[in-house]
């Protein structure tokens, strides 16, 4: 796949101007995105294979690593609907490529937007499941949830893919795009938006519980996160005329999807994954600790597999860099806030894509 400026690509590029559109050939810029995002998912790979292995260590195992593991393939497929869509390659020379159908509705818009989006919204539901409800988010709710999203994206994609191209997706040989029937991108958009607003109204729902750890931090990300993605999205595809012919928009569009997801996923794995690499033990006594302490082994199921001895003692964190110097290490019986309000060093734990602590699990 040839990324310089090719006399087929300047043909493309003045028959496009020809129509009234301007046209960026494809070139070494669009090469080094797709090799950043790529580079980008190859790390977190690398970090997936490593909770997966210890996926049995607690504060790991409460993040639900298999779905952390599919909500990274579902980016990975958004990755490449965005490339193969959004102007970054030519399409002409793969049958499969100009199959806009597969590129676009099933890699972008399914397997990629809708999947990952719906992920995050039900990381906001599973929260309020949690820490509103007081209840554990496992078993049948968890079942429902996603046996709910899974269908209806599957549904969406089935109904999509039936309907004539004229009234969806098709393909533009004289400017080697994918071309959206506005109707059909702005039912997407809704949908993605629909979206967004279940978080925003799972975040005022949430509004009044006492989060003493960082679940604020997570559910704030996937609240402004989202939206950023949702309104960069809706600009490019109702503002921008034609933003794939754009090279600043639509490398602009595709690092705001992809690095804003890949943010929100960090900020929900990255303290555990980097507590079970280098402070394993520890890590795990503070955790534990913490939990007993909220009264919240029932929640989330594991009472059976805590040692009541277990205690907390603050000699072992002497080293950690996010231990706060003002916390008092004589202290062994403290509440969970006073516990946030001195240290940093807490995990946003999850049972099922659940996060976090709260005492008595119910909002103040």
């Amino acid at each position: 796949m040839s990324f310089a400026f090719t006399p087929e690509e300047q043909s493309r590029v003045e028959v496009a101007k020809f129509l009234g559109i301007n046209i960026t050939p494809i070139g070494y810029v669009d090469l080094s995105t797709i090799i950043v995002l790529s580079t980008m998912y190859l790390v977190e790979f690398v970090a997936l294979c490593y909770q997966l292995r210890n996926r049995d260590y607690l504060p790991l195992k409460v993040k639900n690593v298999p779905v952390m593991f599919s909500l990274y393939f579902g980016g990975v497929g958004w990755m490449l609907g965005d490339m193969f869509t959004g102007g970054l390659v030519h399409l002409r020379q793969s049958a499969l490529l100009r199959n806009c159908a597969f590129t676009v509705i099933c890699l972008r818009i399914c397997i990629g937007a809708y999947y990952v989006t719906s992920v995050f919204a039900l990381r906001c539901f599973s929260l309020y499941h949690v820490f509103y409800k007081g209840k554990a988010f496992k078993g049948k709710i968890v079942l429902l949830s996603f046996g709910v999203t899974i269908l209806s994206i599957v549904l969406f994609g089935v109904i999509s893919a039936v309907l004539p191209p004229n009234l969806t997706v098709r393909y533009e040989d004289i400017l080697d795009l994918c071309y959206y029937n506005k109707g059909y991108a702005g039912t997407v958009v809704i949908i993605i938006w629909s979206t967004w607003l279940y978080t925003c109204y799972m975040n005022w729902r949430l509004r009044k519980v006492a989060f003493c750890f960082n679940e604020r931090v997570e559910i704030a990300s996937i609240f402004v996160i989202t939206l950023v993605i949702v309104t960069m999205n809706t600009v490019c595809l109702f503002v921008v005329n034609v933003y794939a012919a754009s090279l600043a928009w639509r490398t602009a569009l595709i690092y705001t999807n992809h690095v804003g997801a890949s943010t929100i996923y960090w900020i929900v794995m990255f303290e555990p994954t980097y507590n079970c690499m280098f402070n394993r033990e520890e890590y795990l006594q503070y955790w534990i600790n913490i939990l007993k302490e909220d009264h919240m082994e029932r929640e989330y199921g594991y009472a059976s597999e805590f040692n009541n001895e277990t205690t907390l003692n603050w000699a072992d964190f002497d080293e950690l860099p996010s231990k706060a110097s003002t916390h008092s290490p004589s202290t062994q019986n403290v509440t969970t806030c006073s516990m946030n309000e001195a240290t940093m060093y807490v995990p946003p734990a999850d049972d099922a894509s659940v996060g976090g602590l709260v005492s008595n699990g119910a909002p103040k």
